[in-house]
């Protein structure tokens, strides 16, 4: 009986999980077999000595599973020496054939013999029933014995993370997918994959084509050339070879690639590969039963584990992407999300995993319908469930820059993340210039019944007025601006808190005592942080002066590289950048002086010697408050404008190698704003043209501070007309 026809007798006759070859084992609770769970074999003797046999369903050349289990193989072989003895047959079909191969290898004595396909499950319960003093692990199944394991791995989870990758590299917004056979595991990593495309870009789709095949090179590339003549210029697979890799590569489109690292094996039009470490865990299996503690496992690991992981990233993946599968990666092996927790749309647009729930084991490892996004057949069509009672508000965001900015967009999508572990359904549309474009997809989000639409650029602030007016029931809140109504909130931080402190930090890291400032637009949001870096800078060191570069964009990373050089012409040796991007960090890291960063901390990876701090956003204060105060009822449209002491923003950690002092100035500054003793604009202060503009003992009132016009003195040059 063939694999695929083996299972479907399976699943249909016996209405158990699950699926063919690579099909996942059971987890620690089995999700519907009626097989009472065996109770623990008693520890074996140790063993000075281990003798490990293999059995593949395919050749160890396919660079893919079988050569992933062989590459185990070698890592046991490495890491026990001659402690251990390994032999594997290649190539053995399931059945009859397994059977034999399976027997023989007990036969001869092997402690341990490790089954690699689903179809070698029933061969292997025999044979295991016949050698009880033999260990039996199968990779795949469902069933356990005594002295026999069924092991697989949670492959879903790097399989979202490779998804972020291909969103992110889209052109198109067509993502291709070379799927073997329609079952619940390749389903379960098609939606995974899925998922990740539409969590890095809402706008990508991902289209489907079977093989009904597991090892078929020519069908596989035939699935990949069709796919790339639909206009997809990034392949996926859940293959076992490279050829929809290598014909991604002969069309100049890039691809991700599946069970080893085949970017070692195409090259680097490979951007990443989900891979499985079977060595961690067939090393763990031999030194218990060396130990003499091995018992019966039904074993499903997770990324946590190691038995699953991302392969490295080719250098055509740029640091903004690497940043995001680095933070989800970090929340799955958290524990506290995973991929299949809610909401989950299924590809019917209805809702199918509700917000606050996860789908379980049983239903991941049954899964037979695709999500949204999708493009193609699956066995069945996605359930649909009711939202929860009380459930929070959704909310949509519209961004003026990318979200990989690792700025302003990706201090903002920061917050919305936030959200989203709330339960909150959230969705975003980047890179949206303000005027008529804005106006379109904020009506767009209206229409599509958002709650709650953020709109985070103040050129944004006469769109939300326009369309606020048609949708009373929805509630706007517009970053930075000052129009509000009924249903239109305003909101802003004090930056310029945060600016001071920074401020603080290179005036007594210049050496110089010249900094540059790298100013977006001469409005009052910015005039007020420029002044207010100056004034902190002062604070230290009287002879310092600022000098700004106005350039008239918020994200443009050649303007910001090109202001970042004409401060250095200038002989400044510490920049300080409301700009969005990092490419002014870069500049400095690569001239050897320092920078003030802005928005959020990522950007210190891009560099790490010369990244002093920088005022920091957390959005996810503001926007979890917004949400619980419509879920109750409570939200009004009164303007705010917090500042450190309730949380929106704060000082980045200051780099290791600023002396000491330093920080003990800053925290003692901090301080002071925290609890409301200092305020940065208390005078005396004079202008740039030696002015007293705020007496000694004044405070500027907020009005002021909100229309700031003029610049302090230390500032050189003139705000722009």
């Amino acid at each position: 009986m063939s694999r695929l026809r083996f299972l479907l007798s399976l699943l249909f006759i016996l209405g158990v999980v699950l699926s063919a070859c690579k099909t996942a084992a059971e987890p620690t609770q089995p999700p519907t077999s009626a097989e009472p769970a065996p109770t623990p074999r008693p520890t074996s003797p140790p063993k000075d000595k281990l003798k490990v046999a293999f059995v593949y369903v395919a050749p160890i050349g396919d660079l893919g599973w079988t050569w992933a289990h062989d590459q185990g193989r070698l890592e046991l072989e490495q890491a026990l020496g001659d402690k251990v003895e390994t032999a594997y047959i290649e190539n053995v079909p399931e059945g009859p054939d397994a059977e034999r191969v399976i027997r023989d290898f007990a036969e001869k004595g092997y402690d341990l013999i490790l089954t690699t396909s689903f179809g070698y499950m029933d061969p292997t319960v025999t044979v295991a029933a016949e050698y009880p003093d033999t260990w039996f692990v199968h990779i795949s199944g469902y069933k356990t014995a005594d002295n026999l394991s069924a092991l697989f791995g949670r492959m879903y989870q790097p399989r979202f993370l490779s998804g972020l990758v291909a969103g992110k590299a889209t052109k198109t917004n067509k993502i291709g997918y070379v799927a073997a056979f329609p079952i619940p595991e390749v389903i379960r990593g098609i939606n995974a994959f899925t998922l990740g495309v539409r969590t890095a870009n809402p706008q990508a789709t991902v289209r489907v084509v079977w093989t009904n095949t597991w090892f078929g090179p020519p069908e596989e590339k035939e699935a990949a050339e069709a796919l790339l003549d639909q206009g997809c210029d990034v392949i996926a697979q859940h293959q076992d070879t490279t050829e929809p890799q290598k014909a991604a590569a002969d069309r100049g489109a890039v691809s991700i690639g599946y069970d080893s690292d085949m970017r070692s094996f195409v090259g680097d039009t490979v951007l990443t590969s989900p891979v499985w470490n079977w060595g961690t865990k067939y090393l763990d299996i031999a030194q218990r039963l060396m130990a003499g503690t091995y018992t019966t496992e039904s074993y499903w690991g997770s990324m946590a584990d190691g038995i699953v992981d991302l392969a490295p990233f080719s250098p055509q993946v740029d640091p903004v992407t690497v940043a995001m599968v680095d933070e989800y990666k970090a929340r799955i092996l958290s524990g506290q999300w995973d991929v299949f927790c809610g909401p989950v749309k299924g590809q019917n647009g209805e809702l199918s995993v509700a917000r606050g729930t996860c789908m379980t084991d049983g239903e991941m490892l049954n899964l037979d319908w695709f999500v949204e996004g999708v493009m193609g057949e699956a066995p069945a069509k996605p359930p649909v469930v009711e939202a929860a009672a009380g459930e929070w508000p959704s909310a949509a965001f519209v961004y003026v820059g990318p979200t990989g900015d690792l700025g302003w967009t990706y201090a903002h999508d920061q917050g919305r993340l936030a959200l989203e572990d709330m339960g909150v359904e959230t969705a975003y549309a980047e890179l949206v210039a303000e005027g008529p474009d804005s106006e379109r997809v904020i009506r767009d989000f209206a229409e599509k019944g958002y709650k709650i639409i953020f709109a985070t650029s103040f050129g944004y602030m006469d769109s939300v007025i326009a369309v606020a007016e048609g949708y009373p029931d929805t509630v706007f809140e517009h970053c930075t601006g000052y129009l509000t109504a009924d249903n239109v909130g305003i909101y802003d931080g004090r930056g310029y808190q945060g600016w001071y402190l920074a401020g603080l930090v290179a005036g007594k890291m210049t050496q110089k005592n010249v900094l540059g400032y790298i100013a977006p637009y001469p409005i009052p949001e910015v005039v007020r942080n420029l002044n207010a870096f100056t004034l902190g800078a002062r604070a230290v060191n009287p002879a310092v002066e600022v000098r700004p570069i106005w350039i008239f964009a918020w994200v443009d990373p050649p303007k910001e590289r090109e202001a970042a050089e004409a401060l250095y012409d200038l002989g400044v040796d510490v920049i300080a950048r409301e700009s969005d991007s990092a490419e002014a960090d870069k500049l400095a890291q690569e001239r050897g002086i320092y920078v003030i960063g802005y928005n959020s901390d990522v950007a210190r990876d891009q560099a790490p010697a010369a990244f002093l701090t920088a005022p920091i956003w957390h959005w996810d204060v503001y926007y979890q408050q917004v949400v619980k105060d419509v879920a109750a009822g409570t939200w009004t449209s009164a303007p705010v404008w917090w500042g450190m002491a309730e949380g929106i923003l704060s000082l980045a950690p200051i780099a290791d190698f600023v002396p000491q002092d330093v920080q003990a100035l800053v925290d003692q500054a901090q301080a002071r704003i925290l609890s409301g003793q200092f305020d940065v604009f208390e005078g005396p202060i004079k202008d740039n043209t030696g002015q007293l503009r705020i007496a000694e003992g004044v405070t500027m009132p907020d009005e002021d501070k909100l229309s700031f016009d003029w610049l302090v003195e230390g500032v050189v040059g003139t705000i722009p007309q």
